[in-house]
């Protein structure tokens, strides 16, 4: 599940962000108003952690535009306003929960996984489609049967564009992550793994490529 969290608290931002990523949870950190309208327009996210009182942009305005467009991301307001006008006006703006500081971690990550929940989006580290089957918990892979190899790389690849439930995965992202201690590599190596990739899983169309964006499980 793809997670941004919006907070202008850099530390207690830090520190949500990195327990959530150790729970498995792909997670974005900005800490102003105006980053998080960025990330907001340039991609897909399933959970927004949304500070109220944000500088650049007000996390209520930011919380308007996304139900204003119909955007599907589920809110989360995490705020220090806590009376009950505070409350209803917050999930009056499109809010789906609503978290007041201080607060326990262990809370936040049950919300987080109740929301999870609800989304079907529970990692079960297995992927399947058509004849093809992988297995990320085990790197066991096949189709119709019959078993693959994959590279660690390119099983890499795979598992974080199945992990984002069908959004864009820019190359940069992907080169960041994958091949982060491999600077003598260029970006060209993506789209060379995720031609690898098409060719050993065969006729499924299961990567599709976004001109100027990157790519995403169709």
């Amino acid at each position: 599940m793809r997670v941004l969290v919006v907070e202008d608290n850099v530390n207690l931002a830090d520190v949500v962000g990195m327990g959530l990523r150790m729970k498995g949870f792909d997670t974005t950190v900005v800490y102003d108003g105006r980053d998080a309208i960025d990330e907001l327009d340039g991609s897909q996210w399933d959970l927004l952690i949304l500070d109220r009182d944000l500088p650049g942009v007000h996390g209520d305005e930011i919380c308007r535009r996304l139900r204003a467009r119909r955007d599907p991301v589920h809110i989360l307001m995490l705020t220090a306003a806590s009376r009950t006008d505070d409350i209803v006006q917050g999930l009056g703006l499109g809010a789906d929960d609503y978290l007041t500081k201080p607060f326990a971690y262990a809370e936040l990550l049950a919300r987080v996984e109740a929301v999870q929940r609800r989304l079907g989006l529970a990692d079960t580290g297995l992927f399947v489609r058509g004849g093809f089957r992988a297995d990320f918990r085990t790197g066991d892979i096949s189709m119709n049967g019959e078993p693959l190899r994959f590279g660690q790389r390119e099983l890499a690849v795979l598992r974080m564009l199945v992990e984002a439930h069908g959004a864009v995965v820019g190359v940069d992202r992907l080169y960041d992550e994958v091949w982060k201690d491999d600077h003598a590599r260029t970006k060209n190596i993506v789209k060379s793994t995720v031609y690898t990739l098409r060719s050993k899983i065969g006729d499924l169309d299961i990567i599709e490529t976004i001109p100027g964006q990157g790519y995403r499980i169709s």
